[in-house]
């Protein structure tokens, strides 16, 4: 914090902290969308909870634990909205995670002497999904069937089958003022 002031006072640039105190530190960062949207763990389908333990005031063998919630947690919260994630904070001396899947096992992952990033390969290897389940997903997601389509190929053969469209021509005549050649000539029939 002194270091932040020091450089304030040298640059000239006086602090708006008064006004905006939510606007200091990293913590606007994390808040944004665009923040959030660059996490890299999708969780599989099959855990249903995760949690992970760290401790508050770590030693150096334990910060990553630390550091991985601080920077990563959100991330994780924003990409997988159906997985339940707890935080335990000061429970245990020792980092871990550990995960709950929907067949009823459970995955324990030890975090102890890992970095922030080993714990996110560690998490993003064992629990996330390989980049071909993604890749899959990706592409049912683009071949998905619009419902504003129709044609041979999607649910709605033609136009006329949507309630409150101009019925088929093959049904009920169409009425000249409608047909190309009335507009184009003006003729009246």
């Amino acid at each position: 914090m002194n270091v932040t002031v020091k450089v304030a006072e040298e640059s000239g640039w006086k602090s708006e902290s008064k006004k905006m105190p939510f606007m200091r530190g990293p913590m606007p960062l994390r808040r944004t969308t665009y923040y959030l949207e660059q996490g890299h763990i999708l969780l599989r389908d099959s855990v249903r909870i995760f949690s992970i333990n760290f401790h508050g005031k770590p030693n150096p063998l334990q910060k990553g634990a630390r550091e991985f919630v601080f920077w990563h947690w959100a991330q994780l919260q924003y990409k997988n909205p159906s997985v339940q994630l707890v935080k335990h904070n000061n429970i245990s001396v020792t980092p871990f995670g550990q995960a709950f899947l929907v067949n009823g096992d459970e995955v324990l992952l030890d975090f102890e002497g890992k970095t922030r990033q080993e714990i996110h390969d560690v998490i993003k290897n064992v629990l996330g999904k390989t980049e071909l389940v993604l890749r899959r997903e990706q592409l049912e997601q683009t071949l998905q069937k619009n419902p504003a389509n129709f044609g041979s190929e999607f649910n709605r053969h033609c136009l006329c089958e949507v309630q409150g469209q101009q019925p088929c021509s093959s049904v009920l005549p169409v009425p000249s003022y409608l047909k190309g050649g009335f507009r184009w000539t003006k003729s009246r029939p």
